[in-house]
């Protein structure tokens, strides 16, 4: 579906695009009561430890050692190897192909720091979330893992830059259950390199760290190959659960000693380090994180609405399938069954949902607490019944935790299209099955959440205004083609070449390609042609202006660049790769 968005008096949004300008949280709706028991299952992990890690190790040390003489990891020419070099710092390893309004992960595991064998301990001093000799930090994905892994929703991205030093793809993608000891697939923790996984290394520019990135799904791995650059950002598959894994989860690492260290290639296999230092036993008093994430995270990961009972959680690792029911549209005598996830929600507290009819009022509501402070807790699912005097319009489910509010659309009686006017505030949504033509003004607060989901198209005509501080969506997931994008978004048939996920498969050529997008500011681009060319990029505001330009690449086929917006204005900006006679453009959401 094409998607067209006019820089003139009327601006179009057709097909996925995301067009979010402002801050705030959004309206939401309402549960019915049905007796069910939700319990956490066992966190997906690894077999991952010291021992396991050697033959690892010492291949990564050898192919640092071949690609050092193959003058291939040019940044250490610049290294004192008796120096201290600037420490390494990561972002957030893991990203999504399309904007969602949760939380898509939690922490399940972190690293061992007790050194005897069946003792456990990990950084901030507890003897769980982790497992004897685990040397990373398993991170799960929320709301279903297998669904996620399926759909390639979630995607493992490099935490800093640096130079890939090895990667391995090819295996099965598909383990779960204990499998550490159990014949005939005890082979997953044991034969290297099945028992890794699909993975990549990525050495970083101190020219000793390294960070391992495992499990992940098999033929989504960049293209890219030992011995080329990375940028923090930068696409390097999806998550699954291949190798020595139980379910679907990002096993992220970080390893030093590697060079510069002082003691020589050949003595080293690396040495673990934890990246989390905001704990009272973290083996040192500096984190390696940019922004490093607290050890409790209370979020929301799900709101959503189902037309049967769906199913709570997979009743063990190896189930892979769950009955979901999502939908967003409903009807008189039809009953919606409402649900919730949340994470790290141990502090027993009880929590209120609403669920707000179209003119602002009370439907119903309910209240949920976690008597066994499960931190990966889905609560009992509520249902109600639709009646023929219940409004036409967008419903709104809503909930507030942790102090932030989220919120949930759905419709009864779905209307066909909604003309909106005058001033609007708070948490607001409009969904319809044709299209929404708007001339609100969205004040700017963060408060303001306005979110408009169309099946057709949303025209925004002149005197619309989304003031810079709140915060505005537009999208074509309206009444008949709204889904749960954490599980759908990556096989969506309406999805543009812009939005889809960048996997490991050769690019299109004369394809653009810009992820992650939406993003905060930090964006990567690709693109391919058959014939070498010189290329520019730019990139240009709504407006039209340029707000940033690189110097041209001369004669290429391939080009992958990474781009840094922070500070500029959230909203819609124009991506452009002019090659020879081709012109290529692609819109990126900075939110």
């Amino acid at each position: 579906m094409k998607k067209i968005l006019n820089t003139g008096h009327t601006r179009l949004l057709h097909g996925k695009i995301k067009y979010m300008l402002c801050i705030a949280v959004l309206l939401a709706f309402a549960y019915t009561v049905t007796a069910q028991t939700k319990s956490s299952k066992e966190e997906p992990r690894c077999g991952f430890n010291k021992d396991l890690m050697v033959k690892m190790n010492q291949n990564v040390a050898q192919n640092i050692k071949a690609l050092r003489a193959a003058g291939k990891l040019n940044f250490l020419k610049s290294l004192d190897s008796k120096a201290a070099a600037a420490p390494v710092l990561f972002r957030w390893p893991l990203t999504t192909n399309g904007y969602r309004d949760f939380p898509s992960w939690h922490i399940g595991n972190f690293v061992d720091l007790n050194p005897a064998t069946n003792l456990t301990l990990n950084y901030n001093c507890y003897s769980s979330r982790t497992y004897d000799g685990h040397t990373g930090t398993d991170i799960s994905v929320d709301p279903y893992s297998w669904e996620i892994k399926n759909s390639g929703f979630v995607r493992v991205v490099a935490g800093a830059d640096g130079i890939i030093v090895d990667k391995h793809d090819g295996e099965n993608d598909e383990s779960c259950g204990d499998n550490f000891d159990v014949p005939p697939l005890d082979f997953l923790c044991t034969t290297y390199p099945n028992n890794q996984g699909n993975y990549i290394v990525i050495l970083h520019n101190d020219g000793t760290t390294a960070s391992f990135y495992m499990h992940m799904k098999n033929g989504s791995l960049t293209g890219k190959q030992e011995g080329d650059a990375v940028s923090a950002g930068d696409y390097l598959g999806t998550v699954a659960s291949a190798g020595c894994s139980t379910g679907p989860h990002l096993h992220f690492e970080v390893r030093k000693g590697y060079i510069n260290d002082g003691l020589g290639l050949d003595d080293v296999t690396g040495t673990v380090v934890d990246p989390f230092a905001n704990g009272a036993c973290a083996q040192g008093t500096d984190t390696y994180w940019i922004d490093e994430r607290p050890y409790t995270d209370p979020a929301v990961t799900a709101l959503e609405t189902h037309s049967s009972d769906p199913e709570d959680a997979y009743t063990d690792q190896c189930d892979k399938t769950l009955n979901l029911y999502y939908d967003n549209s409903y009807s008189a005598g039809q009953t919606i069954w409402f649900r919730s996830k949340l994470r790290d929600w141990i502090d027993g507290s009880t929590i209120t949902y609403s669920i707000f009819r179209p003119n602002g009022t009370l439907w119903h509501s309910f209240t949920r607490t976690n008597i066994s402070n499960y931190r990966s807790y889905i609560p009992v699912d509520q249902s109600y019944a639709v009646t023929a005097f219940d409004n036409a319009g967008t419903y709104r489910y809503t909930v507030s935790f942790n102090g932030k509010t989220y919120s949930h659309y759905f419709t009864i009686g779905c209307q066909a299209d909604a003309t909106l006017v005058s001033a609007v505030t708070g948490h607001k949504g409009t969904m319809v099955s044709n299209t929404i033509t708007s001339t609100q003004t969205i004040t700017a607060f963060s408060s303001n959440y306005i979110k408009y989901m169309a099946d057709g198209h949303v025209t925004l005509n002149p005197g619309f205004f989304a003031r810079a501080g709140c915060r505005f969506v537009a999208n074509t997931e309206g009444c008949n083609t709204s889904t749960n994008k954490s599980a759908a978004a990556a096989t969506a048939t309406t999805e543009t070449q812009s939005e889809k996920i960048i996997s490991g498969n050769p690019l299109q050529n004369g394809v653009l390609k810009v992820y992650p997008n939406p993003s905060t500011g930090i964006f990567t681009l690709q693109y391919q042609n058959t014939t070498a060319a010189n290329a520019t990029v730019t990139v240009r505001n709504m407006y039209g202006q340029v707000v940033y330009s690189s110097q041209t690449k001369t004669n290429i086929t391939q080009l992958q660049q990474t781009i840094n917006l922070t500070g500029k204005p959230k909203g819609v900006y124009i991506v452009e790769v002019n090659s020879g006679t081709k012109k290529l453009s692609a819109k990126v959401v900075i939110q």
